[in-house]
Order: structure tokens, then C-alpha cells, then sequence
């Protein structure tokens, strides 16, 4: 799937349909082509040109000729060796290299290997962060990133081994504005005109325009430790990711304060402190409603860890819970508020906008931009949507955004929730949110009611609580069939839980299935759903059935009719683990590759929390029929989401498999 610009669902596309009577005129909000990617690299957007080097951008060269990026990658070593420190402290020791089920760790290698460097994947406009930068007294009008995923290549026993990881920069660029200070052309540059493509020629010649752009800073966001689900076998798995912000200046780096993001320890040995974060937000509580707020320096951190699975709702990724009660908040007027209607509301509004809160819910493994995949990655390593739900939803807002200002007219600067669904925009403020679909996040009504307008579900599904977690007031829960439901399909939760939050140590949170209340059947099989337990890598469980003849030829995909829920896709396992690390694809078609039934996605139409869109192979039988359409898996199923136990350039033995209980292939 190639998609530039524009992700929509058809109803806001109707929506939006007034607003412009031809597609190719609408504002590019994203650039994910591969093609156009790889071009804009050679026209001199690598990642090696921030620190100034020529050349191919592998990271050896990188990491011994410029200062900067070697005092980066120094501190992210740092970073996760403190990080492994505290884990074996916790009883948790970590390994680069491991058949076992116990904590994996980054190698720091792969970020001074010849063998790798960071892939241009995205181009993400931006320049709504005017609104941000209006705050302090900025006149840029926004800014461009570029996003870059670490992918290694090489070849070892005669074979190239390729793939990516799951460790991504961006590069931020702040956008200059107009000769009038104004931000019309800026904001209309970004529109092609019906005569032109969006390519890396229109792009350079246009809005990324180097004149016009300027550099801000590189932030990271990158798994740096997993645990499987052998280890883990009722979370499903988990996984640590850093966060962090770096200011270049020549050869000089700089640690930068995280937006909105507080620094949780030290404020809470801090009374008077706090007390003063405290102070800001009730001055500031109309701007944290509507979700256009700069919290000072002096409050935030520098570095956080965001967790998962079920990331949404873990207490360590909700950092102002613990710090503030709602009594802390009490009297404060929330009659003409927009979306915060009480003290408990605020902190979870508060909480969305830290770092680890918006990148734990609406995300796709810890990140909203992964990116697709060039011809480098194997079939059975590819995704088929390279952006998360929370970035889906959001592009038609940022629509809005956009033609408002290249309009000279003031846009609507509201901010939903990282995990709102899409809504429609207009000028005067108001939006209507459309109804949640399959598996995407609600409100439970109690939640819901501390809050102004949200969102229903939709297609027949009703709200439905899957996790209560100690120390986190708000539930998760997701639009889901309802009780002894027809409609089951395979990848439908089958599971609830409770999560133990360890404040002091995240990574030995517990989660317990406290009941099942769905796929009932007592064994596997082609014609009714069983639940499959968390242990084989599936969190919150999934109604499971074995793909029949039917299922293989997608018999059900009718051309002009609605999308199946279910699929049958591949399901993995230990020999297949290995075949894709290896590139031994003779072993992998030779027994490997099993089929079976999955949710079926597309680019409107994503996955739960902790699975993502995955694609079939190419020579799939009567893969025409479902074109564009992928299966959700796992997220820690597909191979370049993983951080660990990849083939390596370096001297020792290819060991590729994950460990018992993390392939479901052996199971069903």
C-alpha cells in the first residue's frame, strides 16, 4: 500500500467533500511512499546529514565521525544500562542474546554497525504545532518532521539479512514564515495543484524548501527491552521504551525537557514544587482543556520509559495520577469547558498529553509513525499500515488546520485524546466525533461522565471494560460484540484482568485474567471459537477458529461490500521466527507458515491495543481479492517490532528464536 498525505474513513471523507471537490488538492499531512522516502534521502534528507557527514550514512561512520551522534548514542547506552541495572535489581536480569523466556535487552552495537543505519520512513507536516509554538513567543509556523526507523542489511552464510527495528528519531524542523510573518503560503505550499504528483522533486522544490526550514531538535522513542510471553504469561509480553529529546549544536548535544511530561520523582520529593505545578494548572486549566498548554521547564523530565502491553492504562504511563488527587483540583470552574467536566478528568487530560501517555494510547507499539516497508524486508516481515490509529484519526483535524490557515482564516485549535476516533472539523469550534469502531477504545459510562462530548461505539458494539489497573481511576475498555454475540470473529478479546501497579518498579507490574466472557468452545476448530490464552503471545486472550476452505480462498471478500471482521492469515512460531531472520525461506514455506483466522485491517480500519496490520505475502493464493487488506497480529509476532535476537553482522551464532509460548503456530 502506498498512501501520501491523506488516511481517511469514508464518512469523513464525505464530510470533508464540500470543503474541496477534487482529492489531489487537499493539504499532504504525511509522506510514506518508500520511493519518494529513498529519493528525498539521496537528495541529501539521511539522518547522517543533521550531524553534517557525507556518505552512505552507515552508523559506524556515523558514530567515529560525528561528535554529536556519538555522545548520543553514549547516552542512550547509559541510559539502558541504568536501565538493566535496576531491572536485575528487581529481579529481573536482561540478555542480548537468549533462547530463554526471561528480559532481552538492546545491543548497543546496532547503533555502530557498518551494518545498519536510520532509514528515512516519514514525512509528517506539522505545522499546526504553531499553536505550541505561539506560546512562547515563537514565529515559526510550525514544524516538519522526519521521521527515521534503524534497519540493518547484510549478508552472512550467503544470504542478505534485512529488517528493521523498533527505534525511531525525528528529526524536527521548525518552518518559517511568510515574508509578512503570516503563515498563508506557508500553510498552502503544502497543497499540490490538480497538475502535480507528490514527489521528492515537488516536495524539495516546496515545502521542504531548506531555506525555509530550520533545525529544532531529535527526539527518540525506541524499545530498548522486551520480555516475552513466556515469561510474561498473562500480560502477554511486555516492552520498555526510552524517551528522550536531544538539542544539536555542532559537536555539542544537549539534554532537552520532554513537553508536558513531568519529572514524577522528583516532584514527588519536591512538596513545594509540586505545589507549584499545581499552581500552573489551575491557572492554566482552560489550555490544558483545550490541549494547547506548555508546562515550564522546570517541572518536566528528560527522560522517561514508557510500558507496555496494555500501555493505555498502566500507571507508569499516566504520570500526573499519582501525584495529584482530585480534592488537589476541586473548585475549580469546569461549566465552559470543552471536554474536562471534573477534577478527575483534568488529571487524565493531563496525563494523555505527558510523552508516555500519548504514545501508550492510540499507538501502535509505543510509536504513531512506524512507517512502510521497502523491497528490502522480507514478505513475511511487512506491515500493511505504517501509522498508528491515534495519527489516522487526527490527520482530518489536522486537514482542518490547514486549510483554515492557508484560508486566512483562525482554525479550530482543540486537541482530542491520544484515543479519540476521527471526527469531523469546522472553523466555528465544533466536531462530531464518529462512532468508535471494532476494538478501538471507549469510555465506560462512569468514565465517561466526568467528561464533557466523546464518542459512542458503533457497528453494533457496546463499550466493555477489559482491565482495571491499582493506581489508574480511568478502566480500559474497548468497543466490543456484545455478550453471546453471533458475530464472533477470530482476534475478538476473550479475556478480563487486573494489573498490580508497582510505582517503584513498572516492569514487575502483575496482571491476573480475572474471567472470559467470550469464544467459549472447549477445543480448536474450523467451525466454532475457542479462547486462546495470553500465554502464547495474545494480550487479553482471542477468539480463535481454524480457517477452512472458504477462509483460504477469502471467499467472503466481496468486491463493493464491507469489509469481513476475520481473515486467515499466517501465525507464527519458533521455525518461523527463525526463517525470517535468516532468510531461509525453504524452511519457512516448507512447514513454518501456518494459516489462521485473524481480524482483518486496512488503512481505515486498524487494530486493537497491542496488535497491529500485518501483511500477507505476495504469493498468497487469491491475494487479489483482499488487496490493501492485511491481518492483525500480536505486535511482538512480527519480527521487526522486536528489539532482540535479530541475526547480527558480528561475530557469533544466528539464534533467532524467541523462546517457548511466543509463537502461536505450535498451539493452534
Amino acid at each position: 500500500m502506498r498512501r501520501i498525505a491523506l488516511l481517511f474513513t469514508t464518512l469523513v471523507m464525505a464530510a470533508l467533500a464540500t470543503l474541496s471537490a477534487n482529492a489531489a488538492e487537499q493539504p499532504v499531512t504525511i509522506v510514506d511512499d518508500p520511493a519518494v522516502l529513498a529519493a528525498l534521502d539521496a537528495k541529501g534528507f539521511g539522518f547522517a546529514g543533521i550531524f553534517g557527514v557525507d556518505g552512505k550514512g552507515d552508523l559506524k561512520t556515523l558514530y567515529d565521525k560525528a561528535p554529536a551522534y556519538h555522545a548520543i548514542v553514549e547516552t542512550i547506552a547509559s541510559d539502558v544500562a541504568a536501565l538493566r541495572a535496576e531491572m536485575k535489581a528487581g529481579g529481573r536480569p536482561l540478555y542480548e542474546v537468549t533462547d530463554g523466556n526471561v528480559g532481552r535487552v538492546m545491543d548497543m552495537r546496532w547503533l555502530r554497525t557498518e551494518a545498519a543505519r536510520f532509514r528515512l520512513v516519514g514525512v509528517v507536516n506539522r505545522l499546526d504545532r504553531r499553536d505550541f509554538a505561539a506560546l512562547q513567543g515563537d514565529t515559526s509556523c510550525g514544524e516538519v518532521r522526519f521521521i527515521y526507523r534503524l534497519a540493518y542489511g547484510f549478508k552472512k552464510n550467503g544470504k542478505v539479512l534485512a529488517s528493521r527495528l523498533p527505534f525511531n528519531f525525528s528529526a524536527v524542523y521548525n518552518a518559517a514564515p511568510d515574508a509578512d510573518g503570516g503563515c498563508v503560503g506557508v500553510a498552502g505550499r503544502w497543497a499540490p495543484q490538480l497538475d502535480e504528483s507528490v514527489d521528492a522533486g515537488w516536495l524539495t522544490g516546496g515545502p521542504l524548501e531548506r531555506t525555509a526550514l530550520t533545525f529544532k531538535q531529535l527526539e527518540l522513542n525506541a524499545q530498548v527491552v522486551r520480555f516475552p510471553s513466556g515469561q510474561e504469561t498473562e500480560f502477554g509480553g511486555q516492552a520498555a521504551y526510552l524517551m528522550r529529546i536531544f538539542g544539536i549544536d555542532g559537536a555539542a548535544v544537549s539534554e532537552k525537557p520532554l513537553e508536558n511530561t513531568p519529572d514524577t520523582a522528583r516532584l514527588a520529593e519536591d512538596a513545594a514544587l509540586k505545589a507549584r505545578l499545581a499552581d500552573y494548572v489551575r491557572t492554566n486549566v482552560a489550555a490544558v482543556d483545550l490541549g494547547i498548554y506548555k508546562i515550564p521547564d522546570e517541572f518536566l523530565a528528560r527522560k522517561v520509559i514508557s510500558w507496555s502491553t496494555f500501555g493505555s492504562a498502566r500507571q507508569a504511563n499516566h504520570p500526573f495520577t499519582p501525584l495529584f488527587q482530585p480534592a488537589d483540583f476541586v473548585g475549580l470552574d469546569y461549566s465552559a469547558l470543552r471536554l474536562v467536566r471534573t477534577p478527575e478528568a483534568l488529571v487524565e487530560r493531563l496525563d494523555n498529553g505527558a510523552c508516555q501517555g500519548c504514545h501508550q494510547a492510540g499507538s501502535t507499539a509505543g510509536f504513531h509513525f512506524i512507517g512502510l516497508d521497502d523491497k528490502t524486508t522480507s514478505p513475511l516481515n511487512r506491515i500493511e499500515v505504517g501509522i498508528s490509529p491515534h495519527l489516522h484519526a487526527d490527520i482530518p483535524r489536522r486537514v482542518a488546520w490547514l486549510r483554515a490557515t492557508a484560508d486566512g482564516k483562525e482554525p479550530n485549535r482543540f486537541r482530542p485524546l491520544s484515543f479519540a476516533p476521527p471526527a469531523t472539523w469546522n472553523d466555528a469550534g465544533e466536531i462530531a466525533y464518529s462512532p468508535a469502531e471494532m476494538a478501538m477504545p471507549c469510555f465506560m459510562p462512569e468514565d465517561a461522565a466526568r467528561f464533557g462530548a466523546t464518542w459512542q461505539c458503533g457497528g453494533g458494539t457496546v463499550c466493555t471494560p477489559l482491565a482495571t489497573v491499582s493506581g489508574v481511576r480511568t478502566k480500559l475498555a474497548q468497543c466490543l460484540l456484545p455478550k453471546d454475540s453471533e458475530n464472533m470473529f477470530s482476534g475478538h478479546p476473550c479475556l478480563t484482568g487486573s494489573i498490580a501497579s508497582n510505582p517503584a518498579q513498572p516492569f514487575n507490574d502483575r496482571y491476573t485474567i480475572t474471567g472470559q466472557f467470550a469464544a467459549f468452545a472447549p477445543s480448536i476448530s474450523r467451525a466454532a471459537y475457542t479462547c486462546r490464552p495470553p500465554k502464547i503471545g495474545v494480550p487479553a486472550g482471542i477468539a480463535y477458529r481454524g480457517c477452512d476452505d472458504r477462509d483460504r480462498s477469502f471467499a467472503a471478500f466481496k468486491t463493493g461490500k464491507p469489509m469481513p471482521n476475520e481473515i486467515c492469515g499466517l501465525v507464527g512460531g519458533k521455525k518461523f521466527d527463525t526463517c525470517v531472520a535468516t532468510n531461509n525461506f525453504d524452511q519457512c514455506l516448507g512447514g513454518a507458515v501456518n494459516r489462521g483466522n485473524r481480524p482483518a485491517c486496512s488503512a481505515d480500519h486498524f487494530c486493537r491495543e497491542d496488535y497491529m496490520c500485518q501483511s500477507l505475502p505476495p504469493d498468497t493464493p487469491g491475494l487479489g481479492k483482499v488487496k490493501g487488506i492485511g491481518f492483525c497480529s500480536p505486535t511482538y509476532f512480527i519480527f521487526q517490532m522486536r528489539i532482540d535476537n535479530h541475526a547480527t553482522p558480528w561475530s557469533g551464532a544466528v539464534r533467532a528464536t524467541m523462546g517457548a509460548g511466543f509463537g502461536a503456530a505450535e498451539a493452534e
